[in-house]
């Protein structure tokens, strides 16, 4: 029955004109040809013979009524319909996976996968102590932890490649199709390095010429510096340097007497070592709120929120010690 419904949920999302439909049996291998941009590649790594994948791969692309893969001098590439094709398959590729796997797990196995994206902040205070407690009860299940803040963590969770992500809780018009659970707030600080003219600010207004680090993309955590100095009739500054990491940021904090926002729950725990400076503002920062995050309409496997009531615990605990 489960399956009957993952065929005809695909069916649906990769009809790209009425009437033509792409066949379960060719989802694999239209991943496969993806991920191995070749159909030499794709063969080896479903272990078929060539000849018989490009058989498959025609009858997926008749079916369709339109070209998925086009040959170049690297091999194959998507044509642009085919990427969006793709982005479905993948989808449903990892639903039937998740299928298997919680059939099994259901039967009381302990098999499969969970893929994880964590913020810095969720990596160092929560996972470790979450891992621990699920690893003591289910050593067999392979956890994949990445990092990532949101826009860019929030694509492959969209496209079905990732579980569960821990961070940032994105604004409401970037969580489409995307369950948010508040998890805790941690208070945000700026910090430059000690050598900076800077660390004797107090207030906003005297950093307005200071030389910025943003966290991440645009429109990420790490943009909130902006709406405090709009919020103050202030000229907001540019970051002209970026990171996609946090220790990426403090190393340059430090070398270059920039300013940077920083949560102040990961600053305890990191910043020994590090010749950085909380700055002593006066006016007051919103705190940055941490959720885990999953597919809407896409139930955890059994093994998957195991390890989400496992972060919930740990949580709990934290929230128990900032209120103390």
């Amino acid at each position: 029955m489960a399956i009957d419904l993952i065929t005809t949920r695909m069916e649906k999302e990769l009809s790209i004109t009425r009437g033509n439909h792409v066949k379960v049996q060719h989802i694999q291998t239209l991943v496969a040809i993806a991920d191995a941009g070749s159909l030499r590649g794709a063969a080896e790594a479903l272990r078929k013979s060539q000849p018989a994948l490009t058989k498959s791969l025609r009858q997926a692309e008749d079916d369709l009524g339109v070209p998925i893969f086009q040959r170049s001098s690297r091999g194959v590439i998507p044509t642009e319909l085919g990427e969006r094709v793709l982005v479905r398959a993948r989808a449903i590729a990892s639903e039937i996976d998740r299928l298997d796997d919680e059939v099994a797990q259901l039967r009381g196995e302990q098999v499969g996968s969970i893929e994880v994206c964590v913020s810095p902040l969720a990596a160092v205070k929560i996972m470790p102590q979450a891992l621990a407690r699920f690893h003591a009860k289910f050593p067999k299940i392979e956890i994949h932890l990445t990092s990532g803040l949101f826009p860019n963590a929030l694509k492959p969770l969209r496209d079905g490649r990732t579980d569960i992500v821990i961070g940032p809780t994105p604004p409401a018009g970037m969580a489409r199709e995307i369950s948010v659970e508040p998890l805790l707030k941690t208070p945000i600080v700026l910090i430059t390095s000690k050598s900076s003219p800077y660390k004797t600010a107090k207030t906003l207004a005297d950093l307005s010429d200071a030389h910025w680090i943003m966290i991440g993309a645009p429109l990420g955590p790490g943009d909130i510096f902006r709406k405090p100095f709009i919020d103050r009739g202030l000229a907001p500054p540019k970051a002209t340097t970026t990171s996609e990491s946090y220790f990426g940021a403090m190393s340059l904090v430090q070398e270059m007497g920039a300013v940077c926002t920083f949560p102040l729950r990961l600053l305890e725990d990191v910043r020994q070592g590090w010749d950085i400076e909380q700055i002593q503002i006066e006016d007051t920062l919103d705190p940055l709120e941490i959720s885990l995050m999953s597919r809407s309409g896409h139930p955890l496997t059994p093994m998957a929120e195991e390890l989400a009531n496992a972060v919930r615990r740990r949580v709990a605990t934290l929230n128990h010690e900032y209120n103390q």
